[in-house]
């Protein structure tokens, strides 16, 4: 719908100037609007809005709304990848999700199953991880940006 589009599109700026509360209602607000735009059962809004709700609860400390979030995102991003019949790059963003999440509650060990399970998606996926290698690099990268564990000089000081 507009509406969602008009406060996905507003959100993101407003997180970006920092006028975080803004920002946050906006998205909010987006996500409440996604439904609306679904065509033949397909909501294509609910998983690029989840996404950037997700960073910007992230982005400002907001963690205790975080769960249903990420589970919902979860499985939006399970239900492209069966549509398409192959992996989807926001699958394994919601195990980045995850695994960040882990992190910050001082949960190591969790978050450390989350990047094995990510690693094993994409395993599993070898063909669609070829298919779409730029992609897939982008989420590790991402990956690697956010969480600790992966970082070589910081992962190993727990």
């Amino acid at each position: 719908s507009v509406e969602c589009q008009a406060c996905h599109g507003l959100g993101i700026q407003a997180m970006r100037e920092g006028r975080d509360a803004e920002g946050l209602e906006l998205l909010q607000n987006a996500l409440a609007a996604a439904p609306l735009s679904e065509h033949e059962g397909i909501n294509r809004w609910d998983i690029p809005v989840l996404r950037s709700l997700i960073n910007a609860l992230f982005k400002t400390d907001a963690i205790e709304e975080l769960d249903p979030l990420i589970l919902r995102h979860g499985e939006a991003a399970k239900e492209a990848s069966a549509r398409q019949g192959r992996l989807c790059v926001p699958e394994l963003d919601s195990l980045i999700f995850s695994a960040q999440l882990h992190e910050v509650r001082g949960k190591p060990q969790e978050a450390a199953r989350d990047v094995r399970a990510l690693l094993d998606l994409v395993r599993q996926n070898e063909t669609a991880a070829q298919d779409t290698l730029f992609q897939f690099q982008g989420v590790l990268n991402d990956a690697s940006s956010r969480l600790k564990i992966l970082d070589p000089e910081l992962g190993e000081e727990e």
